[in-house]
């Protein structure tokens, strides 16, 4: 799977009794879809998925599915502390009809989390994912790095095409990429780094400016520099 281009981290909104509006979600996603992006992400760091319990993570997903064009990329935030819980927030995603996962380091254990863990963990979800899988990276939020030698270990995995780097380091960035396969889709998470990380090899990037601002096909990412 490529996925090259911009994708949308959608906010989830709520109404006044603090359920998933589903409606005002369906209308944004309506309109949103109009622009050229490559695709949305439903329940990730912009749509406060650490703040929402399994219903109403489930909700927002049909609800977005329903809204999102087939020919869009839908890609959902399934990324829990623990192993088995992503596993059944990853499988109920897929059932909703995710095109991929989008799945976050854990982080409440920091001093155990080591590259060994990570790849245990990634493992264990890429092996139990109906659907193909993203690794998340985001240690401002987390606490956790998930270091490219870590990464390289699991892009061998079939299952795992891709990651989404929203440290901004661009040498972090330029070593996943050298250090991954071809095929491995290296997406920036942040507007502000998003051209640096296309110079050095990133095929994309999930950007909440998306969201916002219309999005024009100037930069285009091509084949990865080595």
């Amino acid at each position: 799977m490529k996925l090259a281009g911009v994708y949308a981290p959608i906010p989830t909104p709520f109404d006044d009794r603090d359920r998933v509006d589903t409606t005002r979600l369906k209308k944004a996603l309506t309109k949103w879809a109009a622009r050229p992006l490559a695709g949305f992400v439903v329940l990730g760091s912009n749509g406060e998925a650490v703040l929402m319990d399994d219903v109403e993570s489930d909700h927002a997903i049909a609800a977005a599915r329903d809204a999102v064009p087939r020919e869009k990329r839908f890609i959902v935030g399934t990324g829990r502390e623990s192993t088995q819980a992503t596993i059944n927030a990853t499988k109920r995603a897929a059932e909703h009809g995710a095109d991929a996962v989008l799945v976050r380091t854990p982080g409440f254990f920091k001093a155990q989390m080591t590259n060994d863990a990570f790849v245990r963990h990634y493992t264990a979800v890429a092996d139990a994912s109906p659907v193909p899988v993203l690794l998340y990276n985001f240690t401002a939020l987390t606490g956790v790095n998930l270091l490219p030698a870590a990464v390289a270990r699991l892009a061998t995995h079939p299952n795992i095409i891709g990651m989404k780097e929203s440290g901004g380091d661009m040498a972090q960035v330029a070593d996943l990429v050298s250090l991954t396969p071809d095929d491995f889709n290296v997406l920036a998470g942040s507007a502000p780094t998003f051209y640096a990380a296309l110079c050095v090899g990133a095929v994309g990037g999930v950007l909440a400016l998306g969201c916002g601002c219309s999005v024009r096909r100037t930069a285009c990412p091509g084949s990865k520099p080595r």
